[in-house]
């Protein structure tokens, strides 16, 4: 194992242990998360209400525009994040505006429901998976594409680990700064391993490499600039962020299964079985594409309702699972 390899191995060892302390710390606070039970739009318009959710029982309609809650204005990106978050059965009042006329709703909060608990469980069961994947992978292999696999896991299984809560304030600007930076590099970090698995693709050794991150890097510049100013949100941010987080996901999701179906294809029976292409395959085609098909349509149209949407992140599962099992099985016949 070369000097280079050991730091990485530390450091990913490191980066491992701090995420699942971090996942484990959030598990222990979800006894306190509330459930509201309605979801809006950019505009802050109600496209969804579920039946006996508080939201439901405060009268909240669909087609309701929420002004305000517990009196700060929906805009008021200042106050909101000064703001505390809502305890469980406690009340706030709801301004909304119904057919253009002001209507005034008193919501309480209540606890997650036992669905969302299990749901909240099994993601952080599939976090844990990729960190300790990742950590497995490289911990056992020891190579450059190992350590590659590693940071890609390590950060992939970050998004499922929702962490606790930390109040407000500097250090809660600074957690969500990094949460951000981790989670769009997570997809960069993916795009990067799926180029380099072999056969290695030729844009790896060439100049144009440094573009894989700078998506990446203009959309956690937005997002420091908008966290450091507080500025006043509106319909407008809403819809340019969502467009703009959604364009980033979708591509670089769609970057990696193109080139792992264009690997797959380009190689013959034997590369298929020694470099482990068919099991990469199929970890591809059921962790990523659901999830990028359901994606894809909740960006363009969030107001459409998918079967099985709560349940398609479950399928991420296979990733870990099928990529480790590539990954042994490649370094398996290249020592061979």
């Amino acid at each position: 194992m070369s000097e280079q390899n050991s730091k990485y191995g530390m450091a990913i060892n490191i980066l491992a242990i701090l995420f699942i302390i971090w996942g484990i710390l959030g598990i222990m606070d979800a006894k306190n998360y509330t459930y509201s039970g309605y979801f809006t739009g950019d505009d802050w318009s109600v496209l969804n209400v579920e039946e006996g959710s508080p939201a439901h029982a405060a009268g909240l309609q669909v087609g309701d525009v929420i002004k305000s809650t517990g009196g700060i204005a929906v805009t008021d990106t200042k106050a909101l994040s000064a703001r505390e978050r809502a305890a469980i059965g406690e009340t706030r009042e709801f301004v909304i505006e119904r057919n253009g006329e002001e209507v005034i709703l008193q919501f309480t909060y209540t606890a997650l429901p036992d669905d969302d608990k299990t749901n909240n469980m099994i993601g952080f069961i599939i976090g844990i998976l990729f960190v300790v994947a990742g950590a497995y992978a490289n911990f056992k292999h020891k190579s450059d594409l190992s350590a590659t696999y590693a940071i890609f896991s390590i950060c992939f299984g970050f998004l499922f680990l929702i962490g606790p809560y930390l109040g407000t304030g500097f250090l809660s600007t600074i957690i969500n700064i990094l949460s951000t930076a981790v989670v769009l590099f997570s997809f960069t970090a993916l795009v990067i391993y799926m180029l380099k698995y072999p056969p290695e693709s030729a844009f790896l050794s060439s100049k144009n490499k440094k573009l894989i991150y700078v998506p990446m890097l203009v959309i956690l510049a937005i997002i420091v600039v908008l966290e450091v100013t507080q500025m006043d949100n509106s319909a407008t941010l809403n819809t340019v962020m969502r467009l703009l987080f959604g364009a980033f996901i979708i591509s670089y999701f769609l970057i990696a299964v193109i080139t792992q179906i264009r690997k797959y294809n380009n190689a013959s029976s034997e590369e298929k079985n020694s470099n482990g292409l068919t099991l990469m395959l199929i970890g591809t085609i059921i962790g990523i594409v659901p999830i990028l098909v359901y994606f894809t349509i909740g960006t363009i149209s969030p107001s459409t309702e998918l079967p099985g949407n709560d349940y398609v992140q479950f399928t991420f599962a296979a990733i870990p699972i099928f990529f480790t099992m590539a990954l042994n099985k490649l370094n398996s016949n290249t020592a061979s």
